[in-house]
């Protein structure tokens, strides 16, 4: 483990490798929705099937995120970092080079399990890397990524498709994810302490279950309808598991998720203001890139273009419900 006098002398570098694989993390949880129309055509797929890249990369974040407080007392700081790193590099190999969609799909859900590591791990650096009097740069810094890089993914998607084929979407990864391998080699220091918890085994099945089955009966209802059997079945599914979890969240001494943050007003507000502008945004991505008309490989920057103007929208929306 290094010496902590890290953390006062070269903070930035240390959270270089975690801010490098969030931004790409981010930026490609938008960047493929731009290529959905190209991904359509190339293996011959309808809509829904195509969502299911967007869809199934947010599916995995989803199901990650919640183990993420459990995951720094069972593993180091740069165990996590490395290995999510790595995945992310070996995702995207295996979707660039993916013979079919199955292939590109299962590259594209190992990429979101490197996201839905590093994403919360930029915070938890931020938080102990940084001095009192430097933590509000450092913080900025981090919200800095996670609004920029989605609203940009579709832009420089759509100026990439423009000219070359979907795989370099993939390729434009590589040289930043090894830049963030090798500063997290380099300057990444081990943070906290690993206690190895005990895991309560039904709040962990029911983290996967809950989330994966929600968010699994949302896009089935692209295909088959809100009314259809399968959707109902799957969205009850998930509610009931998700209730079971937060209840036993709520009981437990050490639960996996602490839910108690919720009973802040200002915590509320702001997590239902950062899902409506998120949800906005995806959609709005979504729907303009498969039913922009045109080819599949031209206009995308118009479309690109659309896309962000109707962002910008959202934004401002939510920055004015903000101050109310």
């Amino acid at each position: 483990m290094k010496n902590m006098s890290d953390k006062t002398t070269k903070p930035f570098l240390a959270l270089t490798s975690v801010l490098i694989g969030a931004f790409i993390g981010m930026f490609s949880e938008t960047a493929l929705n731009i290529a959905l129309p190209q991904f359509m055509h190339v293996f011959s797929l309808n809509a829904g099937t195509a969502q299911w890249l967007v869809t199934g990369y947010m599916l995995v974040i989803g199901i990650i995120l919640p183990f993420s407080s459990l995951l720094t007392k069972w593993f180091s700081t740069r165990q996590l970092v490395i290995f999510g790193v790595s995945d992310f590099i070996i995702g995207i190999l295996i979707s660039t080079l993916a013979p079919s969609f199955g292939i590109l799909l299962t590259g594209r859900m190992l990429q979101g399990i490197a996201t839905g590591i590093l994403l919360p791990l930029m915070f938890t650096l931020a938080l102990q890397l940084f001095p009192p009097e430097k933590l509000g740069s450092a913080m900025g810094i981090c919200a800095l990524v996670i609004m920029l890089a989605p609203a940009v993914g579709p832009t420089v998607t759509g100026m990439i498709l423009g000219n070359l084929s979907w795989h370099w979407i993939f390729w434009s990864f590589l040289p930043f994810l090894a830049l963030a391998l090798v500063a997290a080699y380099l300057y990444l220091p081990n943070i906290g302490q690993i206690t190895r918890p005990k895991v309560d085994l039904p709040s962990f099945f029911s983290s996967i279950i809950g989330f994966s089955t929600l968010i699994a009966g949302v896009n089935f209802a692209t295909g088959f309808g809100w009314t259809s059997l399968q959707v109902l079945i799957t969205l009850v599914l998930a509610c009931v598991t998700l209730c079971f979890y937060v209840h036993r969240q709520v009981k437990l001494k050490t639960p996996i998720l602490n839910l108690q943050i919720f009973t802040l007003k200002a915590f509320r507000l702001g997590t239902f203001l950062v899902m409506l502008d998120f949800d906005h945004f995806v959609s709005d991505v979504s729907i303009t890139t498969i039913h922009a008309k045109g080819t599949p490989s031209s206009g995308c920057f118009d479309r690109d273009r659309n896309v962000t103007r109707g962002s910008d929208q959202c934004f401002d929306v939510c920055d004015s419900w903000a101050t109310l």
